[in-house]
Formats: C-alpha cells, structure tokens, sequence
C-alpha cells in the first residue's frame, strides 16, 4: 500500500506552516502527481475584497495533488494551510474547503464562498509547474 504524503512544510506555502504532515493511505502501484500554480487574485467588485483579503497577497501558490480518485488542492486561507478536495462540477476542477470554493478552468482560478455568494475572486495563473 501507498501513502500519499502532503508535507505542510512541502508545499511551497511559507506563511506560517506547521510542521507535519497529512498521510492519506493509497492502493499499490497509485502514482502521485504534484503540481505548483501561482496565481495574481484579484476581486470581481466591492463585495469580494474581504474573500480577496483572505488569500495570501500575491502571487498566491496553489498545490495540486492527483493520486487515483484522490485530487486535492492545497493553499493558504486566513493564514491557514486549508487541503480542498476536489467535488464534482460540470467543468473544470472544483475544489471545497470549509465554506470556501476554488474551482480551476484552464489557467483562471474562481475563488469563492458558500457565505457570500456575490463575492468572486479571479485568479489567473502566472506560472504552472
């Protein structure tokens, strides 16, 4: 059996991450994919500046995990390493956290929340690797 192992530290995130580590055991043979994005984020209109506010100020870095039917993305939120698991959408990769929504479509990123539904922040990639 596999372990995918999601280092807090690993994950290119410097703003305060804590130490460990999240295991999450896989199948044999499962590979793991990891991919970096940064981002420039940037609110739709007024009524996103505070969801804006809780993203780290740019560039904002974004870890891709795939292993199997396992797909996470993992960023900073309020100062906090927050790990998203990909949910079902109609297009794109969408991602859920707590009350927040990162939903990926080629190179922009929608970032949202369940608590604001008028607030939109876009993210678009700058770099991918």
């Amino acid at each position: 059996m596999s372990v995918l192992s999601v280092l807090c530290l690993a994950t290119g995130l410097a703003q305060a991450a804590p130490t460990g580590s999240l295991k999450i055991p896989l199948p044999s043979g499962v590979k793991v994919d990891r991919q970096t994005a940064v981002y420039t984020c940037s609110a739709r209109d007024e009524n996103a500046k505070d969801l804006l506010a809780a993203l780290p100020k740019n560039p904002v870095t974004a870890q891709y995990f795939n292993a199997g039917e396992i797909s996470l993305a993992i960023l900073q939120i309020r100062g906090q390493t927050q790990v998203f698991s990909n949910v079902i959408a109609a297009d794109g990769a969408k991602y859920t956290a707590a009350q927040y929504v990162w939903w990926s479509k080629g190179n922009e990123v929608l970032f949202s929340s369940a608590m604001d539904d008028k607030a939109l922040v876009t993210c678009r990639a700058t770099t991918k690797r």
